[in-house]
């Protein structure tokens, strides 16, 4: 089948009548005529009931019953053209958790827009066990999380490491180098980080007094700094993020200080050998991120000791 012949049938479908048809296809009567008669040629059976002097159309039941398949069959055609324009195009699906989506990557991602045109990326934000899941499942490339999960066929590497630091509204009354005995509990905007971070938030304060809010995104985190005296602690990138939306906030360093965040990439051992040039390719753009941003580095072991 032709797909001008299926295009034409459609709009005849749905204008109403052979004219109106003419005039949207930019085409003459005669030639919207044609292309009909050459498709009912080739189905062996006619579309239109045509009586003199009628102008609107009236379908066969055959024709009723042929336009759900020629859609589809229009559909194909155009998702097949769609295909020789992607050849050269890669789509990589990437699964991370919200802090690295929202603030750390972001000006990675937003480079990679206008560098590599050619490698489209899928970013979607999930919990840590959801993209380990979704990587295993092969339905995403790479995850970036904060936490290690063993599976069998995920590749866990280290990339980066943030410090952390205590976050609230420039009129309270913190200083660098407060310690967490001075900080009240019932004032804090609590986000658990991961299971490390809460063993340590459990070591300096009791699980059994409830902060004043509980929130589970940076973005809800900075939202209820906006009062003196309430707190919270956050990595570096996602203070910047903080303070650029609210410049009322402010950051100060903690005299026992939770072990800083570490970065892993995950992949599938057995990474679609299709995606396999597009996630190199993007493995060193994040290596020169990496290098470049002064909040974050690329991780080494001894980065392990939150002194460092």
């Amino acid at each position: 089948m032709n797909y001008d012949h299926i295009e034409t049938f459609l709009t005849v479908v749905v204008t109403g009548n052979i004219t109106a048809a003419a005039k949207k296809l930019f085409i003459s009567q005669s030639t919207v005529s044609t292309r009909i008669q050459q498709l009912e040629q080739e189905l062996g059976t006619p579309l239109l009931l045509r009586q003199r002097g009628q102008h609107s159309i009236t379908l066969t039941n055959y024709g009723t019953s042929f336009i759900p398949i020629a859609g589809q069959w229009a559909a194909l055609w155009k998702d097949t053209q769609n295909l020789k324009k992607m050849a050269d195009i890669s789509i990589l699906m990437i699964a991370s958790v919200d802090a690295i989506n929202n603030y750390t990557f972001v000006p990675l991602f937003q480079r990679h827009l206008d560098s590599i045109p050619n490698i489209r990326l899928s970013i979607n934000t999930h919990h840590s066990n959801e993209i380990y899941t979704l990587v295993e499942n092969r339905s995403a490339d790479i995850g970036f999380v904060f936490s290690q999960i063993s599976y069998p066929d995920i590749i866990s590497i280290p990339i980066y490491r943030e410090l952390m630091y205590l976050i609230c509204h420039k009129d309270s009354s913190y200083h660098d180098m407060i310690s967490c005995e001075d900080l009240d509990s019932s004032k804090e905007i609590f986000l658990n980080w991961g299971a490390d971070y809460k063993q340590w938030h459990d070591r300096h304060w009791s699980p059994d007094v409830s902060p004043l809010m509980q929130v589970n995104t940076g973005s809800m985190l900075q939202r209820y700094l906006n009062k003196p005296g309430r707190w919270g602690i956050a990595p570096m990138s996602v203070i910047n993020g903080a303070i650029r939306s609210n410049p009322e906030l402010t950051y100060y360093t903690l005299k026992e200080p939770p072990s800083p965040r570490i970065c892993y990439e995950i992949k599938n051992r057995y990474t679609k050998v299709s995606h396999q040039t597009a996630i190199e390719t993007f493995e060193t753009e994040i290596k020169e991120f990496i290098k470049a941003d002064e909040n974050i580095c690329s991780f080494q072991t001894w980065m392990l000791n939150s002194d460092s």
